[in-house]
This record gives C-alpha cells, structure tokens and sequence, in this order.
C-alpha cells in the first residue's frame, strides 16, 4: 500500500484560522449543481477557477482554511504574503504564505478572500492529480452543501434559499472551528470531527483509544500516513462495533494518531461518510445523512499485505513493513523493489490506475510480486489487525 492519506490538508483550526480570519462569503448564487470526481473512491475534486484561471479543488471539512499548493500559486502569478503558521494532524507545517484569490464555482463566485500557499507535494504523491487547491471550511460555512456519491453531483444552495430534506436531522457542535458528531465506537460515545477531507474511515488519538479501552485485547499493527505535516507511523487496528448516523458497522478499520490537532478525539472520514447522502450546514450546524441501501454491505478498505510502498519510476519501492502482516512473515524488508504485479508492469500513472489498490485485495488473494532482481514472489493476503 502506499502511504495513507488520511487527512487532506490536514490543518488545525488554530493559528491558519487566525491568520486568515475573515467572516464568511456572501453566496451570490441561489443555487448551483455540478459533477464531481470521486477520486479512488477517496477524494471528493471539483473544477474551479481561481483568480479566473481553471483549477481543481479537493473538498475537505477538517481544514480550517483553504489553501493552494505553493507551486501552483506561484505558476498563477498570486502574490504570495506575509508567512504564517499552520498545523497538520499530528505537527507543525513550514513555509505557508498568505494569499488573496476570488473563486468561482459552477460560475457563481465567492468574493475575493484570505487562503493560504504552503507545499502540498506530498499529498500529491498519493492522488491521481496534482492537488492544486483545497476547498475548507469557509465554503462550507458561505452555503449548504449536499453530496450525492451515487450521482457524483455536488449542489450547494445559499442559506436564505435553502429548503432541509426529508430525515432525522444530525447536530453538529463548534470544535475549534470545525465542526464534530457524536460516534459510538465499540459502545463509547465520542466526539468526532466531521472530515470529508479524511480518505480513510477512522482516526482516533492514541491516548484517548487507550483510556477508554479501544486498543485492549485487539491486534495492532503499523502503517505510514501522509498529511501536509508530512509522513508518520501510525498504529492501526480494527473495531468491532462504530455506530454512525443510526447504523452499526463492523470491523471499522482505525488509525490511531500520537495526537490530534483539530480539538476532537477521533475523526471519521470518507471510508465511513460516502456510505450516505451528506447535506452538510455548518453555518446551522446540523447535518442530514441518508445511508444508501448499500451502505453497510460495502468492505472497508484495508491494507492486507503489511507493505507501504512508494513510486519511484517504473517500481514500487517498500518503504515500510508492518508487524505481524503477511509480509513480515514472509520476510520483507524496507528498500525492496516491485517491478510488476501478477505480471502486470509498475507505470508512471500507477497512481491513477485500477492497479493502486492492490494492497486491498481480499483476504486469502495471492498475489505474484516480481521483485527488483527479476525474481518472484508470492504473498498471500490477509486480515492482520
């Protein structure tokens, strides 16, 4: 698998917040209705433009600010400010700047506002495209937002014209500027930051897990996430019981952070929240999730090797091994090469190819590696936490 992304920008609600503070945009449009690409069913992207220049943005409820890769605003010519301070999931990122950039969105534009540059490569490295621009909070606190996975349409609709649909009404409570749900995992109930920006299923910090029991008697293993703060190595395992939005799921896949920064224990992500049709009112601060009727039949991805890779040209080179997965028993090592699976060369778009998920293949699968040297070897997938 390769590094986990499981946060987009991942940025805490903290000093971004302050040092681009501003009320929300007025939304001049009453309502608006676009495509939207689903991403390797983990990232939610529209088109846009910036400045009047077109773009693709990432939709991401846990940043606190929206932000533009560095390098992009410099090709756009924004003028890049003062430098400021910004946090990641688990620590500090270096080098934002302030900027000013109006976007439009299906043709109805936000007024000009405060966003943040900072280096985004990182994430890059784990998505199908360059990640040119993230879409945070502001966005969702300027309208309402409804996301329909099972038509790929995204519509956001001005407060005053907004009529709420049918369904139990979820409220949604200020935390540290973002906003978070109540959770039952394994029968505690926790506050949990509302997160389409996550790809994954679950974060919950690691003290917080260990406190009320989450981690006792349970396999737990390793694996390498990304964020803007840049990589780290997180402990992962399974839940037996997530209560969510009336519904009880199994064998949840969990991250368990060092530590959160957003002011919340846990997170739940995309892996968990595309199972419904969101319609999200942060500026009410309530949402409505209807489950799609497949909602609780669909696995949840899980890396079934142990193996983090990452792209390097025409290879996958193993950049971690975790503890006590299939591949640790069969011997696996950091600095490992994979030339081809099951005969099927490793190419430069291996990122946005059917090819990336090949990690999550179901328990039992055996998959031929060819290795660097031309050798081959088997792994036998397998559930490990």
């Amino acid at each position: 698998m390769r590094r986990r992304t499981f946060l987009g920008a991942a940025l805490s609600a903290g000093a971004l917040a302050r040092a681009l503070a501003e009320a929300p945009a007025a939304w001049a449009a009453g309502s608006v209705s676009l495509p939207f690409d689903f991403a390797q069913q983990r990232r939610i992207l529209i088109p846009i433009t910036i400045d009047g220049k077109p773009a693709e943005a990432w939709l991401d409820t846990g940043s606190s600010g929206s932000v533009v890769d560095l390098t992009f605003a410099r090709a756009l010519g924004l003028q890049l400010g003062e430098e400021i301070h910004a946090a990641g999931v688990s620590g500090k990122v270096s080098g934002a700047r302030a900027i000013q950039a109006q976007l439009t969105i299906a043709g109805a534009a936000l007024p000009r506002r405060a966003m943040a540059a900072m280096d985004l490569s990182a994430i890059s490295e784990q998505s199908p495209r360059p990640v040119q621009v993230i879409l945070g909070r502001e966005l969702f606190e300027a309208v309402v937002v409804e996301i329909d996975f099972a038509t790929r349409r995204l519509t956001l609709t001005a407060h005053e014209t907004f009529r709420a649909p049918a369904g139990a009404v979820l409220p949604l409570t200020p935390t540290a500027g973002l906003r978070s749900l109540p959770v039952v995992l394994d029968g505690v109930a926790t506050p949990t930051l509302f997160d389409i920006g996550n790809t994954g299923a679950l974060l919950v910090e690691r003290a917080y897990a260990e406190q009320h029991g989450l981690m006792a008697g349970r396999r737990v293993s390793t694996q390498l996430a990304v964020g803007a703060d840049g990589t780290h190595e997180q402990a992962v395992l399974s839940l037996d019981r997530v209560r969510l939005a009336g519904l009880t799921f199994h064998q949840v896949p969990v991250v368990a952070a060092t530590a959160l920064a957003a002011g919340a224990p846990a997170n739940v992500g995309l892996d968990l929240l595309s199972r419904f049709h969101l319609t999200i009112d942060f500026a009410g601060d309530r949402l409505w999730m209807q489950p799609y009727r497949d909602a609780l039949d669909i696995p949840f991805r899980k890396n079934r090797t142990g193996l983090s890779v990452s792209l390097e040209a025409d290879r996958l080179v193993v950049i971690h091994v975790a503890g006590g997965s299939p591949a640790a028993a069969a011997g696996w090592r950091t600095g490992e090469a994979i030339t081809a699976i099951d005969g099927r060369p490793i190419e430069a778009d291996y990122v946005a190819g059917p090819m990336f998920d090949w990690t999550a293949g179901p328990a039992g699968q055996v998959l031929a590696l060819t290795l660097g040297d031309g050798s081959t070897r088997k792994l036998t997938l397998a559930d490990y936490y």
